[in-house]
């Protein structure tokens, strides 16, 4: 057999976004392999070598700067059973290496060198819907139950471990058992009419609001302290000039050096919203690399249908004070509360009543019960009933 040679078309399908994720997701690799083999008999070659050049780069676990490409090829090589002796231009392997590490790393929305896609999609086997109590997911992938709402998990004290406390006090230790690799992620889920606490391995502190998700390193290492979220988290970050905190989201990403803001970023919402309380945020669209820079008292709203970001002057504590266990309006319509309280307890809220829907509501809410206890404090103030159908809805009316 003749010696192959990297053409475009190679290039072309470790380009291919589509392609990249069928062979990382693939289950039987081998018999993917020979699907694709036989339903495409005129790029046999070409096939064959970027779909194992791309699982080479899975199953090493490394960035691609960290890989030696000479290996790279001599691993293709000894699976596809060719001659060792054979060479490859160095040439060709760097420029190969190049579009790889630009298609696979710059692309990526957070640490692809260690999950080679949305790290979302990495964990969605975990059904927010279906979980009562707080989850952390470590690394090994393992699941541990946080069943006290009132406690703090802690990652500053043991490397390996995480210690969950209450009240200054521990009571409980989790070992992570995965702990060869580097950068090993961990991710806390929040589950519906929840919240909880979370103290990072910089001292950086999180508090999650309901149904949220948070995604981060076990110990930060190298310039940049990168985590991802989904959902609210209300961040303090511990000041650090020379390794610059980046909150990673589905449509912006916030840089912070040290800083106290809050971050609303629902997988559902229309409307992206980071609001300063103090210090000073970078907000960056993701879809236009375009910057805004955010000041105390400020908030950063995008609008993921116009794609637009816009800065304005806001009364902070209407968008935190849900960390409190409540949440204040200011001259709110019912409808817009209404959808508050819809996405932290999840659920399903209709009126049903001339001009209800046009209700004014100023105050406070408290969210620490149950969503009926919060139905019944809104329907007192308007004067109004609820009641819950068969369906689980519920109305005001």
């Amino acid at each position: 057999m003749e010696k192959y040679i990297f053409n475009d078309k190679f290039i072309g399908l470790i380009k291919d976004d589509r392609f990249i994720q069928i062979a990382l997701s693939s289950e039987n690799s081998d018999d993917l392999l020979k699907k694709m083999l036989f339903q495409n008999p005129g790029n046999r070659e070409d096939i064959r070598y970027a779909f194992e050049f791309i699982l080479v780069i899975k199953n090493e676990h490394k960035s691609l700067s960290d890989i030696d490409s000479d290996l790279i090829l001599k691993r293709i090589e000894k699976k596809m059973e060719f001659d060792k002796t054979r060479h490859f231009s160095w040439y060709m392997v760097w420029k190969v290496a190049a579009v790889f590490f630009i298609v696979l790393f710059v692309s990526s929305v957070f640490f692809y060198s260690k999950y080679y896609r949305d790290p979302f999609k990495q964990y969605s086997e975990v059904n927010q819907k279906q979980i009562s109590h707080s989850l952390i997911v470590l690394s090994d992938g393992s699941k541990h139950i946080i069943s006290d709402n009132e406690s703090k998990i802690d990652y500053t004290v043991y490397n390996d471990s995480v210690v969950i406390n209450k009240k200054g006090k521990k009571i409980k230790k989790i070992n992570n058992k995965k702990t060869n690799k580097k950068n090993v992620m961990n991710q806390v889920l929040v589950p519906f009419g929840q919240q909880q606490n979370i103290v990072l391995n910089d001292g950086t502190t999180v508090t999650l609001n309901s149904g949220s998700r948070l995604i981060f390193p076990s110990s930060f290492t190298g310039n940049i302290r990168k985590v991802a979220l989904s959902g609210e988290g209300y961040f303090h970050v511990h000041k650090d000039s020379l390794h610059p905190f980046i909150v990673k989201t589905k449509h912006i990403n916030v840089k912070v050096l040290g800083t106290i803001f809050d971050l609303s970023a629902y997988e559902d919402d229309n409307v992206i919203s980071a609001v300063l309380v103090k210090g000073s945020i970078n907000v960056l669209q993701k879809d236009n690399e375009k910057s805004s820079v955010v000041s105390p008292g400020e908030g950063c709203f995008y609008s993921v249908h116009n794609r637009k970001s816009e800065i304005k002057s806001v009364n902070v504590c209407l968008y935190t004070s849900w960390k409190d266990g409540v949440y204040l309006f200011e001259n709110e319509s019912l409808i817009e509360v209404i959808k508050r309280i819809e996405k932290y307890y999840n659920v399903n809220i209709k009126t049903n009543g001339e001009n209800i829907s046009e209700i004014k509501i100023s105050g406070k809410l408290i969210i620490s019960g149950k969503a009926e206890e919060a139905l019944k404090y809104i329907s007192k103030t308007i004067g109004c009933e609820f009641e819950k159908k068969n369906d689980g809805d519920y109305v005001i009316k």
